[in-house]
């Protein structure tokens, strides 16, 4: 986890790890480094494409390299799981530390939802949702709390399906924590105020995920029950907030209604909403509810305003040219086309990019004192 990870140069096409990798392209730029595909730099071999997280080289005793130290264990220790990103090995140089994983072409759920893959696909969102569940719940009977579920953090397939929960750098294996880290969209409302439990804050993400399946939207931007907004709103009316702001149905507003409660105590376990969630027959509001409901609701649904026919026209020529049903390309990776994303209508709510919580080490009592002088002085 380096300080400065916007600061990292392109090392497209840079050969790496004694010779034997090639960094083929710049693929992600996150809040902690670059991530590259990459292959087996000996043509001779047959070439295997690998995702190569790429970080700044810390000093050997400074937090950073403690911090990187605890990402690789933890990854590597959950990775064989099929719903986690596998992670190969690590390697460093001179300047920069390396993190070799799994290639995921198709991209991450977050993609997949901006391209309406999950509208109104019901069965498609359960069985996602399943895959995501049983990698948190292996990760947690392992010990590990990952700390930043979120539809960036999944990798799927080009359909949507088969989720892989990759990025490890915010998880820990402390049953209680004090470090306010995290998205704050997906954030629980402990961990803004005291002491927390990891487990529940990968309980409270994985609700927010699922709205985020359902709706292409968050229900707040923070759950910080000390600022105004949207959560304060929530908390005076829970159901009432949910069934009047998002296009959902009943059966699962009354879910989360249960799931996202202030007292964590009070909440349904990990796999007692996750069973529920199999039990709903329909997640999405029902056309009729819909004419029915307020003007926030459809313009909340307006979001997917494109519909079934423009998606299925959109992401078959996808699926056909991958499958090589298209005469015109080979079939290879590169020969797939950058589809825009659809436009979306005026009325749609903008998804505003959620904001990322870094871990911060509490001051030092020098540092206290120091800040205590400057506000007296002042």
């Amino acid at each position: 986890m380096p300080s400065n990870p916007n600061r990292l140069p392109n090392l497209t096409g840079h050969i790496v790890d004694d010779g034997s990798l090639q960094l083929e392209k710049l693929v992600g730029a996150g809040s902690y480094g670059n991530l590259y595909r990459a292959c087996d730099a000996d043509s001779s071999s047959s070439s295997r494409v690998f995702a190569v997280k790429c970080l700044a080289k810390p000093n050997l005793d400074s937090r950073d390299a403690k911090l990187n130290e605890r990402e690789r264990f933890l990854h590597r220790k959950v990775s064989s799981h099929p719903n986690i990103v596998t992670f190969h090995r690590s390697f460093v140089d001179d300047e920069h530390e390396y993190f070799v994983m799994d290639f995921h072409r198709a991209g991450d759920m977050s993609r997949a939802i901006d391209d309406y893959v999950y509208y109104k696909d019901t069965p498609l969102i359960k069985s996602t949702f399943a895959g995501i569940v049983e990698a948190v719940l292996f990760c947690h009977r392992q010990g590990v709390f990952h700390r930043d579920i979120k539809p960036e953090n999944i990798l799927v397939d080009i359909l949507g399906g088969n989720p892989c929960l990759t990025d490890f750098g915010l998880a820990t294996m402390s049953i209680v924590s004090e470090t306010l880290t995290g998205t704050k969209a997906y954030m629980p409302p402990e961990s803004f105020q005291s002491a927390y439990h990891p487990e529940d804050s990968d309980a409270w993400a994985l609700s927010i995920a699922l709205i985020n399946l359902v709706t292409r939207q968050w229900p707040w931007t923070s759950s910080n029950p000390c600022r105004t907004g949207s959560f304060k709103q929530y908390l005076a009316s829970p159901e009432n907030y949910l069934r009047e702001s998002l296009p959902i149905s009943p059966p699962l507003v009354d879910l989360l209604t249960r799931s996202l409660r202030l007292n964590s105590s009070e909440r349904l376990s990990i796999e007692e909403f996750a069973s529920e969630v199999q039990e709903i027959d329909e997640l999405f509001i029902s056309d009729e509810d819909l004419a029915q409901a307020p003007v926030q609701v459809r313009r909340a649904a307006n979001c997917s305003v494109r519909g079934v026919a423009y998606v299925q026209a959109v992401f078959q020529a996808v699926v056909d040219v991958v499958a090589g049903v298209d005469s015109s390309t080979s079939g290879s990776e590169d020969s797939v086309p950058d589809l825009a994303r659809p436009t979306p209508d005026p009325l749609t709510p903008l998804r505003l990019q959620p904001e990322v919580v870094e871990p911060k080490r509490k001051p030092g009592k020098v540092k206290c004192l120091v800040r205590g002088l400057r506000f007296w002085r002042k």
